[in-house]
């Protein structure tokens, strides 16, 4: 495996580490504060693009990276969806300036 491929993985690795908290806390504490699901949406669209494409021209780290991002985003629009105006104790504090 060549040098950047092997940073083009550990991108990927870090990218995972971005969006765990994010769906982790959106699906343990149904809080959707400050989720924009038409952004996500549009993000997802924009990575199965590039994943196709990723795809075609057969590169193993943006096939990855882009499944990560096709999925993660995937999960957080429907538990968005789900969720959909349901905010967590904390978040609830931070929004009404209390």
């Amino acid at each position: 495996m060549a040098p950047s491929q092997i940073l083009g993985f550990l991108g990927t690795v870090l990218v995972i580490a971005g969006y765990l908290p994010q769906i982790v806390h959106l699906i343990k504490e149904r809080c959707t504060a400050g989720i924009s699901i038409p952004a996500f949406s549009l993000w997802c669209a924009a990575s199965f693009f590039f994943l196709i494409h990723a795809v075609v021209i057969r590169d193993p780290v943006f096939v990855a990276v882009q499944t990560v991002n096709v999925v993660a985003g995937s999960l957080i629009v429907v538990f968005c969806k789900r969720y959909q105006g349901e905010v967590c104790p904390r978040h609830r504090h931070a929004y009404s300036g209390s």
